[in-house]
């Protein structure tokens, strides 16, 4: 092999060789990016002129970076050299040849992503199903399988497969055999309709290079190409370089494979190995390997860390022992007990580093494995500091003040969690700013009595009445156009009218343009796409769609805050790697697509095994990519809830990072820092000094007087202060306003004293693997059964509860694997046995559906899960995921089942479906049962539940708590405390 190793006094001369083909391998830090802009103004200088040059790189910011790395050499004003990605190059090339060579009458118009969704659902939906293998024809009207075939098609663009070589292929799949003639037919629609997609961009300059005038004009400008991040292209971009340099041969390329991250998007690892057989020389000689054998960013420590991640992944065409840069750097982790905790101390130490070590938030980056889970609580933990961060890559839809118009549709549209994640970002954003504590109040109040948010915030947040109207009434998210939808916020919500006025917030006007440009614009090509279906199709919208826009570096100082994937070139002196357990870091998870688009890519294992291993090794290259942006530190953190409850279990890369043998000996708890850096902090340290008895009485009366002047140097007014009580008499646990729900009075009705502890005073309510079950398995049920109610259906079918499943469950909620993967089969097992035996005859007619009832002067509120219509009137279900039912005796007494019962019945608009005629519950969970185990309501109790209701309202506003004795006293917490067992007298003793 032609191989030199080549070490920092080297790099002159082989700067100067730049002739023929040239591969340029090296470890992180080691100048491969460096190298190739030297080699561009080596050539400059020795006379090559600027447009015979052509620097391409894989993203935007790479294209940034090129650009701002050359012209800091250049002396020379003026010159322009070409830098590009690939898709711009593509498009020039097009735009050059495409009509003399394709035939083309007028340039296409590109598709973004969701715009080519839509054509392949249009196209599907007038397909003839028995082309289509069985089990798919069913599915060819919907648009998640939309999605799949649009999968499909881009991989194939990637990989070069026509409509001919895909045919050759369906030979072995039968599962394809309608996709070729599809993939002609998807061709000929571009053709007429006069557009492209971002994957045909590619294959079309692939085929105009083809063509030897195309190839000769090119080669004639372009006489030196040079490429960073060569380990990420797709076969259609090294085929794309292999026609442009066909004739001159004169490309240089540099390459990481340890790097290589981007499989799940095309990228070929086997491209590094195979380049010096790929680009031979004029004689059919083998490309020359240029290693770099020096980094100049990586000090010892970090970079062993990395290489211990990665060690036995052995990747052909690596660079080999890479030689450290001077200094050892550190490498911690870290391990918290919750996901606040975690992002309440990496958003302390950013600024302490800040303040104290006067490090800039520009030196500094956090990274996360998806930004969707971590990040917006981190992103809120920031802003209470005032730390500026902002993603390097972010495309509109991520800008904070653009995510509060998203937030306010997800809020106004969605339930559950989804919902009241929203609802907590709007509250503590910049429109309302409202204190952590009185969210929390607020949270009590909507968990304790099950009321919507619209009631919570009409009543608990000054100014809220404008936010609660947008959330009672959704048809400005879900019926009006997107720009219309985002007009009726910004005419509605006063906090916007503030943040205009202010000249302070230019950022803000400016990123509030641009959404209501790209609306516009929206509108004008498809005025029935909503604000929550724009909302939806930016969540899934790829890293690819935007390829053609430029790169703009943020010119303030401030803290990167990014996912993984896109540190990728970054170098800081600071790097947090954050959120890392299982489930999240590794992901593992199946990205098995319905049609199995994977195995378009010969470089993928086609057995199961041998692709979890692929996938566990390009995770463990992540986490190398990753460690090594480092100049000075690496920081990884996690939240483990314990490793005996098997819930948030940390990530299996933290023993490697660590260098230790096991998960636990790897991490420790940050060292404690008792000395505030901010007024807040400040403020903790002299309420704890308050509240500490072990104190001098003397040092406490000083911190009291303290906090009572803190006004004087920026503290809150101590009557603020979250869980201090204005002065006035003790109201003990109950308010004024009683708001009662059924659960909360279930939970009265089985014991006083447990209620009062576990929901007044919230003791022991800790999230739950069971919680988390049941949450994920009642909101895939709602979803499913919507889409079956729009449709007249009485009931989805299995396989798109499971669609909608596999689509809401987070590993890192249950523990990571193992333990998530036995959770996600006994949510599977309860719903495979709920549809195959389904236990209901009516047609849904209201999920999820709100009631109200007044009882004893006091205001019930519940959800019911599901309401049907048969021919005699309404039945009302309501979901169970627990494994033991009630008793027959129980159920017909059943309060929940009552209060649904009695108030379905006085719902103005569920009242003309005709009477209540039956009540149930369903238990699916028990899955040993031929069928689905029901409990009914005996609507002759209905006196006695309503007498029942009212016992308790008067109960609880008398504040008796007196505990009831029975069989769920074995695993109470409350016995503890509870004077009718041994352990619990001791509590009263004299």
């Amino acid at each position: 092999m032609n191989e030199q190793r080549i070490d920092p006094a080297g790099w002159p001369d082989a700067i100067r060789r730049a002739e023929g083909s040239q591969i340029v391998v090296g470890g992180p830090g080691t100048g491969k990016t460096e190298f190739l802009v030297r080699r561009a103004h080596h050539l400059l200088e020795d006379g090559v002129r600027a447009e015979n040059l052509l620097l391409l790189s894989f993203s935007r910011r790479g294209v940034a970076d090129l650009k701002e790395r050359l012209e800091s050499l250049l002396r020379r004003s003026g010159v322009a050299v070409p830098v590009a990605t690939f898709h711009s190059l593509a498009s020039r090339l097009l735009e050059t040849f495409g009509q003399g060579l394709l035939g083309w009458t007028s340039r296409p118009t590109l598709l973004t992503g969701p715009e080519q969704v839509a054509v392949v659902h249009e196209l599907l939906e007038t397909e003839d199903p028995a082309r289509w293998p069985l089990p798919f024809r069913s599915l060819l009207p919907t648009n998640a399988f939309a999605g799949e075939v649009t999968d499909f098609v881009l991989r194939c663009s990637e990989q070069l497969i026509d409509p001919d070589r895909l045919a050759s292929i369906t030979s072995e799949r039968a599962d394809w055999k309608a996709l070729p003639a599809f993939l002609e037919r998807y061709g000929e629609r571009l053709r007429t309709i006069g557009r492209t997609d971002y994957g045909s961009l590619l294959a079309d300059a692939v085929n105009v290079l083809e063509s030897p005038q195309a190839r000769d004009a090119v080669a004639d400008q372009y006489r030196f190409v040079l490429v960073d991040e060569y380990q990420d292209t797709t076969p259609a971009q090294v085929g794309l370089l292999q026609r442009l340099t066909a004739v001159g041969r004169n490309l240089t390329v540099a390459a990481d494979p340890y790097q290589s991250i981007y499989s799940f998007r095309g990228a070929d690892l086997h491209n590094v190995a195979l380049f010096p057989e790929l680009f031979t020389g004029p004689g059919g000689e083998a490309a020359r390997r240029l290693i770099l054998t020096t980094s100049f960013r990586v000090p010892g420590q970090i970079l062993a860390a990395a290489e211990r991640v990665t060690a036995g992944g052995a990747l052909p065409g690596a660079a080999g022992p890479v030689t450290p840069a001077p200094g050892s750097g550190s490498v911690e982790v870290y391990g918290f007990t919750q996901q606040s905790e975690e992002a309440e101390w990496l958003a302390r130490e950013i600024q302490r580093l800040h303040l104290e070590e006067e490090c800039p938030y520009a030196s500094m980056a956090v990274f996360v494995r998806s930004k969707r889970r971590f990040l917006p609580e981190l992103s809120r933990s920031l802003e209470r500091r005032g730390i500026p961060h902002d993603q390097p890559d972010a495309r509109l839809a991520d800008h904070p003040t653009v995510r509060v118009i998203f937030d306010c549709a997800i809020a106004a549209t969605a339930s559950g969690i989804e919902q009241d994640r929203a609802v907590r970002r709007i509250l503590l954003g910049p429109f309302f700013r409202i204190p952590l504590g009185r969210l929390r109040e607020l949270e009590r109040s909507r968990t304790k009595g099950d009321t919507p948010w619209s009631d919570i915030i009409r009543t608990g947040i000054e100014d809220g009445h404008p936010l609660a109207d947008l959330l009672a009434d959704a048809t400005w998210a879900t019926s009006a156009s997107a720009v219309d939808g985002f007009w009726n916020i910004w005419t509605s919500l006063p906090q916007i009218a503030d943040i205009v006025a202010d000249p302070e917030r230019r950022e803000e006007r400016a990123a509030w343009t641009s959404l209501a440009q790209v609306l516009g614009r929206l509108a004008e090509r498809d005025p029935s796409t909503t604000l929550n279906d724009y909302r939806l199709l930016t969540n899934q919208e790829d890293f690819e769609a935007t390829p053609l826009l430029s790169y703009r570096e943020p010119e303030e100082d401030r803290l990167t805050l990014t996912t993984l994937h896109q540190s990728k070139g970054l170098q800081f002196d600071f790097v947090f790697i954050a959120d890392a357990v299982e489930g999240t870091f590794p992901d593992l998870r199946s990205r098995e697509s319905l049609l199995g688009s994977r195995h378009l890519t010969p470089s993928i294992p086609d057995d199961t095994p041998g692709y979890l291993r692929f996938r566990l090794q390009e995770e463990m290259r992540l986490a190398y990519t990753a460690i090594s942006r480092a100049r000075k530190r690496v920081v990884w953190t996690c939240t483990s809830r314990g490793f005996d409850e098997g819930r948030g279990m940390p990530s299996r890369f933290l023993p490697a990072v660590a260098g230790v043998p096991t998960v636990e000996a790897a991490i420790s708890r940050p060292p404690e820092r008792t000395k505030p850096v901010t007024t807040l902090e400040a403020e903790a340290w002299l309420r704890r000094i308050v509240g500490d008895p072990g104190e001098a009485p003397v040092v406490r009366t000083a911190a009291l007087s303290l906090l009572l002047e803190g006004s004087r140097w920026g503290l809150r007014p101590w009557h603020e202060f979250a869980g201090v009580r204005r002065r006035g008499p003790d109201t003990g646990l109950v308010g004024i306003d009683l708001v009662m729900s059924p659960s909360k009075a279930e939970a009265y009705h089985t014991c006083p004293r447990k209620f009062a502890f576990e929901r007044l005073l919230h003791v022991g309510d800790e999230p739950s693997s069971y919680a988390s079950l049941g949450s994920v398995v009642h909101e895939a049920l709602e979803r499913a059964e919507r889409s079956a109610m729009a449709r007249g259906d009485r009931h989805a079918d299995l396989d798109e509860a499971f669609e909608h499943l596999s689509a809401l469950w987070d590993p890192s909620e249950f523990g990571g694997e193992p333990w998530a993967s036995a959770w996600f089969r006994r949510a599977e097992r309860i719903l495979t046995h709920l549809y195959e035996h389904w236990p209901g005859t009516g047609l849904p007619v209201a999920l999820e559906r709100w009631l109200d009832l007044d009882i004893e002067g006091a205001t019930w509120h519940g959800k019911a899960d599901r309401i049907e219509v048969t021919e005699h009137g309404m039945v009302i279900v309501d979901y169970k995921t627990g494994a033991t039912p009630l008793s027959l005796a129980e159920a017909a007494v059943s309060i929940q089942l009552g209060f649904y019962a009695m108030a379905a019945e006085e719902d103005p608009e569920l009242s003309r479906y005709g009477p209540v005629v039956g009540a149930e519950m369903w238990y699916p969970a028990k899955t040993d049962a031929k069928s689905v185990s029901v409990r009914k309501l005996d609507l002759e109790q209905m006196d006695a539940i309503i007498e029942a209701m009212a016992a308790i309202v008067v109960g609880i506003r008398n504040e008796d708590w007196t505990p009831a004795t029975g069989r769920a006293c074995e695993y109470c917490r409350v016995r503890l405390v509870c004077p009718e067992w041994p352990e619990g007298r001791e509590a009263f003793r004299p």
